[in-house]
């Protein structure tokens, strides 16, 4: 993603000035339900609750756009006299930290960046520009995490995560705040290394792994395992998110996304990645989760 289109905004403008709650799951409100966490499927549309409503009207927010705008207010302005109604005249400019980028690397493992090895304490990371740090760093292969806590908590993650490689360079997707998802992807392109993807275990997550540059696979638990916690999975959340998913995770070229896709759907049921964060108390005991 490259920021909020102008067809987008307008769309959610409507959204947060409507008293309705259920709106026609257009191209561009699924993109950004999906992207954003925000909202849910229903048949062939989109739900948008007074929650879901605010959070839009932050993110409209944040991206310079005043929520109470006319969605039409654009048609008839000047390019300058956009401006006037947000950041761009075509929705181009740069808000501060919009190309932010949060890394960190695996336990005892260092970021390299600018020629040094730089060693990170658990719970870490670095803030840096995506726009100048794919130039910087030097790893041979990229793990991207969906979700901040998992990202925050990768020291402490109860899976097998050496697939990734020895040492990946660990990137937090992002979310609608300062550190977004288009500028992770745009360093995830601009490092040209394989990207392996530690994503929810739902239809949206598989959507996010499978948009990913160099994809070359995705972090899972054993087969054994997955089936077992899948059996008490979340029935709605995939429900929810299968209208919107099904059939480009049906046609996807990925074959670890096709795996995964393939169980999750037998099961009906999704998991979210924060259910294999080793609790403290564990971590206290000496168990050693991830790379050993």
């Amino acid at each position: 993603m490259t920021g909020l289109s102008k067809q987008t905004v307008r769309a959610l403008l409507r959204i947060v000035q409507s008293a309705d709650e259920r709106f026609s799951a257009s191209k561009a409100l699924g993109d950004f339900s999906i992207a954003y966490g925000i909202g849910r499927g229903k048949g062939a549309g989109l739900v948008f609750d007074a929650d879901d409503k605010a959070r839009i009207r932050e993110v409209l927010r944040a991206e310079g756009i005043d929520p109470g705008t006319e969605p039409a207010a654009w048609d008839r302005l000047s390019r300058a006299r956009a401006l006037d109604l947000g950041p761009n005249e075509k929705f181009a400019s740069t808000p501060v930290k919009r190309h932010r980028v949060a890394v960190k690397s695996l336990p005892d493992r260092p970021v390299q960046l600018a020629g040094r090895a730089v060693l990170l304490p658990p719970a870490c990371h670095l803030d840096l520009d995506s726009t100048t740090a794919a130039g910087l760093l030097d790893h041979d292969t990229a793990l991207l995490v969906e979700n901040w806590e998992c990202f925050d908590c990768i020291h402490s993650i109860d899976l097998d995560l050496s697939p990734a490689g020895e040492n990946p360079l660990i990137i937090w997707r992002g979310d609608c705040s300062g550190t977004r998802a288009d500028a992770a992807i745009a360093m995830l392109r601009a490092l040209h290394i394989p990207t392996w993807a530690f994503v929810d275990y739902d239809p949206a997550g598989l959507l996010i792994a499978n948009a990913l540059p160099r994809l070359a696979g995705i972090i899972v638990p054993e087969a054994d395992r997955l089936e077992q916690d899948l059996a008490h999975g979340l029935p709605t959340r995939y429900q929810d998110q299968l209208s919107m998913a099904a059939a480009a995770l049906d046609a996807s070229t990925h074959e670890s996304v096709r795996q995964l896709w393939s169980t999750i759907k037998a099961s009906g049921r999704a998991l979210a990645q924060e259910r294999y964060i080793v609790p403290e108390t564990s971590l206290r005991r000496g168990e050693k989760p991830g790379l050993e």
